[in-house]
């Protein structure tokens, strides 16, 4: 018998992937935690019936969550993680000689143990001197830290925008980042109902704080309709205006996904977006 994941983008349209052995299942704080093998993308996680990760093509996600901001703004030396849904998204991080420090927020031990387990070398950023793991809520460590930091990346819970995060978390958010700092979240998909309406409640949390708002894509097989939109908030960087792609090419890393064309035109949306985000 064959077995399948499946994932509902609306009540009308369900996206699949056959899965060759399941590897891991418990748990976690935000529901189940899977390991799935699969022919076409590898090994993937799911929490709670989202995909968060896989190795065919996570790299893609994780390389526009890190290097956007870091070819942005000229001096991260200190970045915040939210959530370990990818923990890859900590090693990319770590790429750059200048990060003096990453904490990542993370108080889900099965999600941990899920990713020491069956993502070794993305997981073994965790034992890096510059790396931090805070095992504590998300909105506690947030609304009690006094650490501050230049680059703020959140990924907490599932594929969507609506992350759970409250307003009063993203304020906190904003107190810790520096006077010139960024955040950078998944802000979903605006093509189906249900999705435009937590883009416009995930995008309007952090209009009302940041200067600068924009919405950017990444293309990835196993995102809700082969692609995702990343938000892009920041206190006084404009992600195409500030770009300095000198930089990144003097930097010579590689990259799978992410070049300097990648990155200017992930900023040039459909028209249908814009008209999403209006009324936010």
């Amino acid at each position: 018998m064959d077995l399948w994941y499946a994932r509902s983008d609306s009540p009308d349209t369900k996206w699949c992937v056959r899965v060759t052995r399941p590897l891991f299942s418990g748990e976690g704080k935000e529901g189940r935690v899977d390991v799935l093998e699969t022919e076409d993308f590898g090994k993937a996680l799911a929490i709670d019936g989202c995909l968060a990760l896989t190795e065919g093509e996570g790299f893609a996600r994780r390389e526009m969550l890190v290097h956007v901001p870091l070819n942005v703004h000229p001096n991260v030396r200190a970045a915040l993680v939210v959530g370990a849904r990818d923990c890859g998204v900590a090693a990319e991080l770590l790429r750059y000689p200048q990060v003096e420090r990453v904490v990542l927020v993370e108080d889900d031990a099965v999600l941990l143990e899920a990713q020491r387990r069956f993502f070794p070398d993305l997981a073994a950023a965790l034992a890096d001197p510059r790396m931090r793991l805070a095992q504590e809520n998300a909105e506690s460590y947030a609304r009690e830290s006094k650490d501050r930091f230049d680059l703020a990346i959140i990924q907490h819970r599932g594929d969507s925008g609506e992350s759970g995060l409250g307003q009063s978390f993203y304020c906190d958010c904003f107190r810790l980042l520096s006077g010139d700092g960024i955040l950078v979240s998944p802000a979903g998909s605006a093509y189906y109902a249900a999705r435009r309406r937590e883009l416009v409640s995930a995008a309007g949390k952090l209009k009302r704080l940041f200067p600068s708002y924009c919405l950017y894509r990444v293309d990835s097989p196993a995102a809700e309709g082969g692609s995702t939109l990343l938000g892009f908030a920041s206190k006084k960087y404009h992600p195409v205006k500030d770009y300095d792609a000198e930089r990144w090419a003097k930097r010579e890393l590689e990259a799978r996904y992410y070049d300097a064309e990648v990155h200017r035109a992930a900023f040039a949306l459909p028209r249908y977006v814009a008209q999403a985000l209006a009324g936010c």
